[in-house]
Parts: structure tokens; C-alpha cells; sequence
């Protein structure tokens, strides 16, 4: 399956390591090497199997109901 994660972007599901809210990678300076090409607008990161960051302005809750997952399964973080 493929994911639309928004700006014309589609992944391969079986390819993608994590969707994450970008607002909370910026916090730890640790996260630089993913957040120092994003720009101001990005709100969500997509990790690719190869290393790959993708930026998206669309928000991370609405990337992640777009997959396949079980939301009460397989969802390691989600909003309340």
C-alpha cells in the first residue's frame, strides 16, 4: 500500500520507518540530522528505509489515518 503524506508525495508503506509529529523532533538536538532541511512550514517527518526524510505541511494525526494501521494496535503515540 502507499501512503499520501501530502505536497504530491506518496510512499510505499513497506518502505516507511515512522511518521512523526516534526514540531516534537525539533525539541532534541539529537533530531538535527532529520529536522536541519526542513522548513519552517513542515509539520510532519516521514523516515524512509534508506535514510530519507520527506517533509509534509500536512498534520501528523492526518498522515497516520491515511494508512492501513489499527489505530488501537499498531500506533506507538497518538492524540487524545
Amino acid at each position: 500500500m502507499y501512503i499520501h503524506i501530502g505536497d504530491r508525495e506518496v510512499i510505499s508503506d513497506k518502505k516507511c520507518l515512522g511518521i512523526f509529529n516534526a514540531s516534537s523532533l525539533k525539541m532534541s538536538p539529537e533530531n538535527s540530522w532529520i529536522t536541519g532541511s526542513l522548513g519552517p512550514l513542515v509539520k510532519t517527518v516521514a523516515l524512509l528505509e534508506d535514510n530519507t526524510v520527506l517533509g509534509s505541511r500536512v498534520s501528523p494525526f492526518t498522515v497516520i489515518k491515511r494508512t492501513s494501521l489499527d489505530n488501537e494496535k499498531d500506533l506507538v503515540w497518538r492524540r487524545k
